[in-house]
């Protein structure tokens, strides 16, 4: 998941120079933008305020030539989603001046923006200042699910001059590049914002966030209200028929017969984000809801192999943060201290090993982390620069993305090999774990939006999770870009399932029958945010221990869940499920038939006594 980073674009100034130079700044350019959100809408109104002010009676600007103003695209937007903002930016777009008057302007095209360009209308001098104010509707800068709603403004190239000196003239110019951010006050609680450093004044109906210039230097302002989110979850599969020898009516009779066996993870609990979960419906009922190691909840399902059947689940996955005001503080323990701790304790032990795709003893790798980790004393600190290196030694590949993704592990995507989210994940936990820091697998769904904007097939995101004494599991996406890292709290994905080692899935398929129509089977899987106010019934809806009670899943040593998928889901256990009923049914004929004869036996022996 990628974030552009916006550029204002500084024009040369057209001025007409003296030999004179003043004693302080000749010329002042101020460019400030206001982003402004009124409630329950998807979109921010844009003005940008243009001055330019003479300070020296010895310069002016004649009313000749033009100012371009470049409106980026963003580039994460496919070209008919470009071409479709674009026209919605047109509409909307006015040039005024200071007065209120409409100003003419043009615009043009080009690959990656949109330029307005207005003509200087009027010679600026000392005392006759030249203001421009553009205004325009954007969706780029926000985003809105349900009553939650994350603004992002623009960023200040980190090479941005505020002061600038003419060549030829020594003309001195002061450039001011202010940013103000207007949210309606009935939004919900502030949950995150960045850079840190800001200026807060509560309106009447509005409330502004103001940042500074030196704040923006290569720095997305980013703003994030409200604090929970209600997701549902659609998950359906058809399962085939594999079995063609057993007739359905057989399966009537003996109904462990011809079975097909599927194992398939939900999505879980998770304490980080409150994160629980409620079924609306579920079919066919499954036999087991287990638990493993790591949390993972693992449903089990019997449909018979003999006819096509349909898995289908439904519910909602609840998720919640805290407001700004009362965040937890994220530990940071020194990095001796943690590893004490972790060395105390055996069972996070799995999380530091190596795999076939995490090389953590790999010399490569051992060099490159123990650079990191020179530098750092304390655990937060060391994830956030290991954060930084991913960044920096990894490209995200979208012609990846969309193509076959195959797994290239973390020791090839840090030497340069095409990488997306799961590489992203797979070279930061290598890392981790190289440096002695308790790292997993995380799998779920992100960058979720409502209904009307849900994907028809939704791909599964990888991140990772780094264990913390006195918080737990915390989550961290370093595919997220940017100077303001994705760690924490994060209510705009979804936990389905986590792994200690090279296994990205929980699904499991037992058949006595030939698995080429099942293998690599690909569950319809849809999930959307929702309102409250959406569910119908949420009183009847049920969490899994309301289902059945949850097993604790002891990896495949349960002797009763192996004798059962032997007997129902391999070749030896169905012959022996259709024999033995014929066996058991020809020795109780024969018991029968010998109880007869004795009996028979009997009653001519008795008889022939009596005569």
């Amino acid at each position: 998941m990628k974030k552009l980073i916006y550029a204002l674009l500084l024009i040369p100034l057209i001025f007409n120079p003296s030999i004179v130079k003043a004693a302080s700044y000749d010329f002042e350019i101020e460019s400030n933008m206001e982003i402004k959100y009124v409630k329950n809408t998807d979109y921010v109104t844009v003005t940008i305020e243009y001055i330019r002010e003479v300070n020296n009676s010895s310069y002016y600007f004649p009313a000749t030539g033009d100012k371009t103003f470049p409106i980026p695209d963003l580039s994460s937007q496919t070209e008919n989603q470009i071409t479709a903002e674009r026209e919605f930016k047109k509409d909307s777009i006015t040039v005024k001046d200071s007065s209120g008057k409409k100003v003419n302007f043009s615009i043009e095209d080009q690959d990656d923006s949109i330029d307005i360009i207005v003509p200087n209308y009027k010679e600026t001098t000392r005392t006759l200042p030249y203001k421009i104010y553009i205004t325009y509707n954007t969706h780029d800068y926000v985003q809105v699910v349900n009553q939650n709603v994350v603004i992002q403004a623009p960023s200040l190239p980190e090479d941005t001059e505020f002061e600038m000196t003419h060549e030829d003239t020594g003309t001195e110019t002061k450039v001011s590049y202010n940013l103000d951010i207007l949210v309606d006050k009935d939004l919900q609680d502030l949950s995150k914002i960045w850079p840190t450093t800001y200026s807060f004044d509560e309106g009447e109906d509005f409330n502004t966030y103001t940042f500074s210039q030196d704040s923006r230097l290569g720095k997305n302002p980013y703003l994030e209200f409200g604090t929970s989110q209600i997701y549902r979850f659609e998950l359906s599969y058809t399962t085939p028929q594999t079995d063609s020898f057993i007739p359905e009516s057989y399966s009537k009779l003996l109904g462990n017969i011809s079975k097909n066996i599927f194992e398939l993870s939900l999505p879980r609990y998770f304490d980080e984000t409150n994160q629980t979960v409620k079924i609306e419906s579920i079919s066919p009922t499954p036999t087991k809801i287990g638990v493993d190691s790591e949390g993972n909840i693992i449903v089990t399902f019997e449909v018979d192999a003999n006819k096509e059947s349909t898995i289908s689940v439904t519910g909602y996955i609840l998720v919640s943060q805290d407001p700004l005001e009362d965040k937890t503080e994220i530990p940071n323990p020194s990095i001796s201290e943690y590893t004490s701790v972790i060395s105390a304790d055996t069972d996070l032990s799995k999380y530091l090993t190596e795999t076939q795709y995490w090389e953590v003893n790999d010399s490569y790798v051992q060099d490159e982390a123990n650079n990191i980790k020179s530098g750092e004393t304390n655990v937060l600190d060391l994830i956030k620069a290991d954060y930084r290196y991913i960044n920096e030694k990894l490209e995200y590949d979208q012609t990846k993305a969309d193509s076959t993704n195959d797994r290239i592990g973390a020791k090839q995507a840090l030497q340069g090999e095409s990488s997306v989210c799961m590489e992203y994940a797979d070279a930061m936990i290598t890392i981790l774990r190289a440096q002695g820091i308790a790292a997993r697998a995380a799998i779920g769904y992100a960058n979720l939006r409502e209904a009307s904007d849900t994907p028809t097939s939704q791909v599964r995101h990888q991140w990772v999770q780094v264990w913390l004494p006195d918080y737990g599991w915390l989550s961290i996406d370093p595919t997220w870009e940017s100077e303001n890292m994705d760690i924490g709290q994060n209510i705009h994905k979804i936990l389905w399932e986590t792994f200690n080692d090279d296994e990205l899935s929980n699904t499991r398929i037992y058949s006595a029958d030939s698995l080429d129509s099942i293998n690599n089977i690909e569950f319809n899987i849809s999930v959307y945010a929702v309102d409250e106010s959406d569910i119908e019934s949420i009183d009847t809806l049920k969490t899994y221990e309301e289902i059945l009670p949850i097993e604790e899943i002891d990896n495949g040593n349960n002797i009763g869940d192996w004798l059962n998928k032997f007997i129902k889901a391999s070749t030896i256990g169905r012959s022996v499920a259709i024999v033995l009923p014929i066996l058991l049914i020809i020795v109780f004929l024969i018991i029968i038939t010998t109880v007869i004869r004795i009996v028979i036996k009997k009653i001519k022996k008795n008889k022939n006594k009596k005569i």
